[in-house]
C-alpha cells in the first residue's frame, strides 16, 4: 500500500495499484472477482525463465514517495516489479525494466545483470512483502513481517512501474494485500524514519542570501531562488534575523502589533548580544522606536476598519476608509467602494430576516400561551359550574382571578412586544429598499462587467424570504465567508495604498513551497512526498 502525503491537483488524481488487472496477465492465470488473487492453471514448467506473469490494473505513482504491498504465498511465485512492455510468459527479472526476487533459492535478479543471492527461499506459507522507494529509486522485499533489505538500483527511472508476479507450476496461486488488510511488515514505521530523514536534510540546509532578494519590492520572487553555489549561506544568526523579519512582517500585516513588537524586541536583544546590525527598512515591518506611534496608531485603524466589515458594520468602515484611506474608495474606479455598498444592502436585508424569523417566533410563542390560557380558562369554568352554587354573574370573576394569578408575567409584560417588533421590522425593511433604490440608480448603468455581475446578484437576493436558506450563490454572498473575503480585500487594499505588499511575504513563500513541492512529486521526486507542510507546520503532533 502506498503512504502518500502533500496535495495534488485535482485534474491531477493518482490511482494506486489495488488489484491485479483481468487484462494484463498471462493466460494461464485467473483472477479473482475482488482482484487480488492470482492461481496458476496452465502445464507446469522447470525453465528459470518461462512463467506465467501478471500485473496490476495501475502503475505506482511515483508522488506517493514509498509503495509497498504483500502476497500470501499458497505455492512458490518469483514476487517483484515490472514495466509496462514486459512479457507475461517471462519471470519477472528476466525482461528489460523488469526485477525480481526469487522463491526457488532467495536470489534477486533484474534483466542488467545477473543474478545475486538476496534473501532466504521462500514458499507455501509465507508471505512476501514487496516495496518501492522513490526517494532512492531502490526495491526493498520483507518477508513474514521482516524486512531483508534494498535491492536493485534505478527501479522506476522513467518508466511507469507495475507491481508484478509470477507462477510457474500447477496448483501454484497467491493473495495480495494492497492494505485493505493490516500488513504484516509496519511500513508505517518505515515510511516515518523516511519522513524525519527528510525533514532533517530540509532542517539542516542553510539558507542563502539569494532566496530573499528582492522580496520587499517584488514579494520573494521564485525568479530570486538560484543554484548559484558561488552566493554565500546566511550564517545561522543573519538565519534567525530574516526568519524574525518574515514572522513580523505577517503579524503586522494581520493587525497583531504587541506580539509584533514583543517580537521586535526579543531580536534586539538577540543582536545586540550578537553585534549583528539590524535591517529595518522592510516597508511592512516599521517597528523601531522612532516610528512605533505612528506604526501602532496605523495598525490599530487598519485592524479596526477590517473588523468593523467582519462584524457587518459597513457605515463605520466606509467611514474610517473616507477619513483615514480615502484612495482606497477611489482606486478601480470606486470598485471598494461598490462592494462595500452591496454588502451594506447585504447586512440591511439580513437584518430584516432576522427581525422576521424573531417576529414569527413570538407570535407563536404567544399563540400557545393564548391556546393554554383559553384551556385553563374553560377547565376551571367547567369544574366552578359543577362544584360551587352561587349565581352566574359572580362565578366569571371567581374563576378567572386564579387562573390570571398563575399565568407568567411574560404574557402581559414581554420585553418586545410582536407590535413592537412588527413596527422594527417595517422600518428595517424601509430602510433596506430605500438603500436598494439608491443603488440601483447609482450602478444600473455601470459599463463595468464586474460591478454589473455583482450589482444583479446582491439585488437578487430580496427574491427570497430568507436568502441565508437559499443555496448557491445566494447563500455564498449572504454568509459570513463573504464578509471574511470582503474584510481580508479592504486589508489588502489598505496596505496597497501605503505601497506595502498586498500578501505577507511569509505566506508568499509558504505557498511558492507548497507549489513547488507539489510539482516536483508530480514530476517524480520522491522525496517530494514527505515535504508534507500542512503537516509539519499546522498539525499539532
Amino acid at each position: 500500500m502506498a503512504r502518500s502525503t502533500g496535495f495534488i491537483p485535482q485534474d491531477k488524481i493518482l490511482k494506486l495499484p489495488t488489484r491485479w488487472s483481468d487484462q494484463d496477465r498471462n493466460t494461464h492465470l485467473s483472477v479473482s472477482p475482488d482482484g487480488r488473487d492470482l492461481s496458476y492453471q496452465g502445464p507446469s514448467t522447470n525453465s528459470e525463465k518461462d512463467a506465467a506473469a501478471a500485473r496490476t490494473l495501475h502503475h505506482i505513482p511515483p508522488a506517493c514517495g514509498i509503495y509497498y504491498y504483500e502476497v500470501e504465498i499458497t505455492a512458490k511465485d518469483q514476487k517483484a516489479f515490472a514495466g509496462k512492455g514486459v512479457k507475461y510468459g517471462r519471470l519477472p527479472g528476466w525482461e528489460p525494466n523488469s526485477w525480481g526476487y526469487y522463491g526457488e533459492d532467495g536470489t534477486s535478479l533484474s534483466a542488467d545483470k545477473s543474478g545475486s543471492q538476496y534473501g532466504q527461499p521462500y514458499g507455501g506459507g509465507d508471505t512476501i512483502g514487496c516495496g518501492i522507494d522513490f526517494t532512492t529509486h531502490k526495491a526493498f522485499y520483507t518477508k513474514n513481517g521482516t524486512l531483508i533489505g534494498p535491492v536493485f538500483d534505478n527501479v522506476g527511472k522513467n518508466l511507469d512501474l507495475f507491481p508484478s508476479v509470477g507462477l510457474q507450476h500447477a496448483g501454484d496461486s497467491i493473495r495480495a494485500n494492497f492494505g485493505q488488510e493490516p500488513f504484516k511488515y509496519d511500513i508505517d514505521y518505515h515510511v516515518q524514519q523516511q519522513y524525519n530523514t527528510t525533514w532533517n536534510k530540509i532542517s539542516e540546509t542553510p539558507l542563502d542570501r539569494s532566496l530573499l532578494q528582492g522580496h520587499r519590492r517584488a514579494g520573494f520572487s521564485i525568479a530570486s531562488i538560484t543554484n548559484d553555489v558561488s552566493v554565500p549561506v546566511l550564517t545561522e544568526q543573519e538565519s534567525k534575523h530574516v526568519l524574525t523579519q518574515l514572522v513580523m512582517s505577517y503579524l503586522v500585516h494581520h493587525g497583531y502589533a504587541k506580539t509584533a513588537r514583543a517580537l521586535e524586541y526579543q531580536q534586539r536583544v538577540r543582536d545586540t548580544n550578537a553585534s549583528t546590525p539590524t535591517d529595518s527598512s522592510d516597508p511592512d515591518v516599521e517597528m523601531n522606536s522612532s516610528a512605533s506611534d505612528a506604526v501602532d496608531i496605523d495598525i490599530e485603524t487598519r485592524t479596526s476598519t477590517v473588523n468593523a466589515v467582519l462584524a457587518g458594520d459597513i457605515d463605520t468602515a466606509m467611514d474610517s476608509l473616507r477619513t483615514c484611506y480615502p484612495s482606497v474608495l477611489e482606486v478601480d474606479n470606486h470598485l471598494m467602494l461598490f462592494k462595500l455598498r452591496c454588502r451594506k444592502f447585504v447586512e440591511l436585508i439580513l437584518e430584516t430576516t432576522e427581525i422576521k424569523k424573531k417576529m414569527k417566533a413570538l407570535r407563536e410563542k404567544e399563540a400557545e400561551r393564548n391556546k393554554h390560557f383559553d384551556e385553563a380558562a374553560h377547565e376551571a369554568w367547567l369544574e366552578e359550574e359543577m362544584n360551587m352554587d352561587i349565581d352566574d354573574d359572580a362565578a366569571g370573576p371567581l374563576v378567572i382571578r386564579p387562573i390570571l394569578e398563575n399565568i407568567p408575567e411574560a404574557v402581559h409584560e414581554s420585553e418586545e412586544s410582536s407590535e413592537m417588533i412588527s413596527d422594527r421590522y417595517e422600518s428595517a425593511l424601509n430602510a433596506a429598499i430605500n438603500y436598494g433604490q439608491c443603488l440601483s440608480s447609482d450602478y444600473q448603468s455601470n459599463p463595468q462587467p464586474e460591478v454589473q455581475d455583482m450589482f444583479r446578484t446582491t439585488l437578487g437576493i430580496v427574491a427570497w424570504d430568507d436568502p441565508t436558506e437559499a443555496g448557491g450563490s445566494v447563500a455564498e454572498l449572504v454568509s459570513h465567508n463573504a464578509r471574511i473575503a470582503l474584510a481580508h480585500e479592504v486589508n489588502q487594499a489598505i496596505l496597497k495604498s501605503q505601497g506595502r505588499p498586498a500578501q505577507p511575504a511569509l505566506e508568499t513563500v509558504y505557498r511558492h513551497t507548497s507549489t513547488c513541492i507539489t510539482q516536483l512529486g508530480l514530476l517524480g521526486v520522491g522525496a517530494a512526498a514527505f515535504a508534507d507542510m500542512p503537516r509539519e507546520f499546522f498539525q499539532a503532533r
